[in-house]
């Protein structure tokens, strides 16, 4: 076991424990545990929006695919870019002000709202929704942090994935949403500058640039092209599945939630400047360890496990612990964020609307923490017992959430014609479209969100205009207060 390596993640472990103790103090209020009482700057936003969704799989389960795919596996990154970047210019300005207009806490709840539902459904199939693919999303950071503390220190995978389940539930349910978003944001400056870093250091150990693409072209020629030696329809039918993963970034709960909670719309633009310029160098860091790490350690069996072999194997101790929090950072910035949406789902919208109705404020702080031990323990469970790579766990859960909320919640942002029945519909065929289409292994032809994001539109449609509208007029006034910019 590597001592040095093991003190100074402890102490950063430490540390963002520490936040969650300070951050107790501003939860005593729901609006305060679950939106950090809607005061995030554009900067703390940007990173915890940015840094909730990239999750693990950016340095085990990306830097993978880049050591098996070379430059082609870039466009998938360009894919996500484009979702994000969609998310900000279309959804989150409307998002602020409708959550604050309509009074909504809870994701869910917005949706309750908007739709004027009484039926229990939305809140029904949101939380299972939301429960079953943020438990397989959690696993899958519990599974990538298994698998680089199994490299470090000689721990088991159960007993790794323990220890980072322990620390993230310990200061998610101390601090709720404010802690969670700061330590995103302190979290999202570490690995930013601790990627690039690394890559920089990687490729001068490998001789320069130069050296690294002359030994790529050696080992394969798909290292050093960008089209995995396809060409006409079938490079663009490449490029295209890959560019669609961005579908997946759009409208999930644990990070779009972050649009509730940012200071003002006014904050929009330059949170999303922001967020990408966070993302693209953090995407182009994560690029070079794992191309580099194509060329100096050819042959693993598990690609996944480049990272915390490179840490163990070719880097300072004392680089090598600054490295690991990183990689802990991306594991624990979009744990908590899960785990905290799961509660508050849980909390709002189904304990204290069927279970509890009189609920107290201090009750139900008390029942979301609960609630986020009960999902970790859950989450734990998964990544023991699942087969799946960190990067499919990682990618069928976003694909889950994406296809269940997204295209209802564009059209509640734009359309004044959804009814409740409409957005109930959408979100259940879009659920049951992606289970369905992943598990009869068609994923691996067409990317699921594809015909999920059609079916869920349509079927929101149609069912929309073959149901009783909602108040007309109510509905046409609200879209236009929310149209516009809202300063702090």
């Amino acid at each position: 076991m590597n001592y040095t390596i093991l003190i100074v993640v402890v102490i950063y472990l430490l540390c963002m424990v520490a936040i969650g103790i300070y951050s107790y103090r501003f939860t005593k209020t729901r609006e305060g545990f679950h939106l950090g009482g809607r005061r995030l700057s554009s900067w703390v936003a940007a990173f915890s929006y940015a840094f909730s969704g990239m999750s693990a799989w950016v340095l085990i389960g990306y830097v993978g695919m880049v050591y098996k795919l070379g430059p082609s596996s870039f466009y998938i990154l360009i894919g996500f870019n484009l979702g994000f970047i969609f998310a900000y210019m279309v959804i989150a300005k409307r998002l602020r002000n409708y959550s604050q207009l309509l009074d909504s806490i809870t994701y869910t709840d917005y949706f309750v709202k908007r739709v004027r539902d009484n039926t229990h459904l939305i809140r029904f199939i949101s939380a299972v929704a939301i429960i079953v693919f943020m438990s397989a999303y959690v696993a899958s950071q519990f599974s990538a942090a298994g698998k680089t503390m199994q490299t470090l220190f000689g721990l088991s995978p159960v007993t790794a994935i323990i220890i980072s389940a322990v620390v993230v539930t310990l200061y998610c349910m101390l601090g709720g949403f404010l802690a969670v978003s700061l330590t995103d944001y302190i979290q999202g400056l570490l690995i930013i500058i601790g990627t690039f870093i690394l890559g920089f250091v990687l490729v001068s150990m490998a001789g320069g640039w130069s050296q690294v693409v002359t030994e790529a072209a050696k080992a394969s020629p798909i290292l050093v092209s960008a089209n995995l030696g396809k060409t006409g329809l079938s490079f663009i039918g490449m490029v295209f599945g890959f560019l669609v993963f961005g579908m997946y970034v759009i409208g999930r709960p644990h990070d779009t939630i972050r649009f509730f909670a940012i200071k003002s719309s006014s904050e929009v633009r330059k949170s999303l400047v922001i967020c990408i310029g966070a993302l693209t160098l953090t995407y182009w860091a994560a690029f070079l360890v794992g191309y580099v790490g194509r060329v100096m350690m050819p042959g693993l069996k598990d690609p996944e496990m480049l990272f915390p072999l490179i840490l163990t194997q070719k880097v300072n101790p004392i680089l090598g612990g600054i490295l690991l929090a990183v990689l802990m950072g991306l594991i624990m910035s979009t744990v908590d964020s899960q785990l905290l949406i799961s509660a508050s789902t849980f909390t709002e919208d189904i304990y204290g609307k069927y279970i509890d109705k009189q609920i107290s404020e201090k009750k139900s702080i008390f029942v979301s923490r609960l609630v986020v031990a009960v999902i970790a323990a859950l989450s734990v469970y998964i990544a023991i017992t699942s087969p799946e790579s960190v990067f499919w766990l990682a990618i069928y859960a976003s694909a889950g959430l994406a296809s269940t909320f997204a295209p209802v919640l564009i059209l509640s942002l734009y359309w004044d014609r959804l009814t409740n029945w409409g957005a109930i519909t959408g979100m259940a065929s879009g659920f049951v479209m992606n289970v369905v289409w992943q598990n009869m292994g068609l994923a691996k032809t067409v990317n699921q969100c594809i015909p999920a994001f059609a079916v869920a539109f349509l079927v929101a449609f149609i069912v929309s205009k073959l149901s009783a509208p909602p108040n007309m007029e109510e509905v046409r006034s609200e879209l236009s207060q929310v149209a516009k910019v809202w300063k702090s």
